[in-house]
């Protein structure tokens, strides 16, 4: 009987014990929540309302997986990214949430992808200026902030996401609401396009654990200050140790405007956003020679 009862004891003391963990967990996810939730701008009041919507719910990892309250591996890492999102994402405008997630590692941008797509929704309704100095940001890689004196190789440019122009339109049309999952989706292999303000060519690549690419090339241009025309005149391919190439046909209905192109509505020495002739919108980030060099990206 004695047994029973010390036995009985413990139980009970353990118990009481996991509710006041629970309400102390409470207590302080509270107390984090309003303190994040202090800047009154209009993206962080939607991101707040969008939370409250999805009851704290973290969006999928890259891998699929719930990113839930889950301890230790590529759950936990998503679940902490996605609670420092607030944080990190609040009191920016649209630019500046577009520019921290695509700078930033795959897991924060993969529990962000929503609130990319909504800065790029917001972007595209704004009729903004002009870029400034729009080739030699784009192609020139001895101008900005990150200027390489004697490069002549030009810039080089990492696809980041995409959205498409049926999303856009739902979403200007309809509310963002009725635009479901992330909106837009991240690149799944490495893509690198190359703009050469001395050669005037541009590069459209592909690459796979740097042993395998697909690189287009052909001449561009820029006009009115923020449309870039392009068309490709040539493919390159590399096989492991077997690289090849040809040239391509030509397209006489392809010149002037028929030509495809971006319509660029941001640029800077870290990241541009550009909408396409088919209509969707695409981020790029500006990447180094040692990312090229650690990815085998024209190398």
């Amino acid at each position: 009987t004695s047994t029973r009862t010390l036995a009985r004891t413990h139980t009970q003391t353990h118990t009481q014990r996991g509710r006041e963990k629970m309400y102390q967990q409470r207590a302080c996810s509270g107390l984090l929540s309003s303190t994040a939730g202090s800047a009154p701008t209009l993206a962080g009041s939607r991101r707040r309302e969008r939370g409250a919507r999805l009851g704290g719910a973290v969006a999928p990892s890259a891998n699929g997986a719930r990113g839930g309250a889950r301890g230790g591996g590529r759950g936990g890492v998503a679940a902490r990214a996605a609670s420092d999102r607030s944080v990190v994402l609040e009191g920016l405008d649209a630019i500046g949430v577009v520019k921290k997630i695509a700078s930033s590692g795959r897991v924060f941008q993969s529990v962000n992808g929503r609130e990319l797509f909504e800065s790029l929704v917001e972007i595209n309704k704004i009729k903004a200026n002009k870029p400034e100095e729009l080739m030699r940001t784009l192609a020139d890689a001895t101008y900005g902030p990150s200027k390489v004196e004697g490069d002549e190789e030009g810039n080089f440019w990492k696809l980041v996401f995409t959205v498409s122009k049926a999303n856009l339109i739902k979403a200007n049309s309809e509310g963002l609401n009725e635009v479901k999952g992330n909106g837009g989706s991240y690149f799944p292999v490495t893509a690198v396009q190359n703009w050469c303000m001395q050669s005037m060519r541009i590069q459209n690549g592909i690459f796979i654990l740097g042993l395998v690419s697909m690189v287009f090339s052909g001449d561009f241009e820029i006009a009115y200050d923020r449309i870039l025309y392009f068309d490709f005149d040539r493919l390159d391919l590399k096989l492991g140790p077997l690289a090849f190439g040809f040239d391509l046909p030509a397209n006489e209905t392809r010149v002037g405007k028929k030509r495809p192109f971006f319509v660029f509505l941001y640029a800077d020495d870290e990241v541009c956003i550009a909408r396409g002739r088919g209509g969707g919108i695409a981020v790029w980030k500006k990447v180094d020679r040692q990312y090229r060099e650690d990815e085998g990206v024209y190398v």
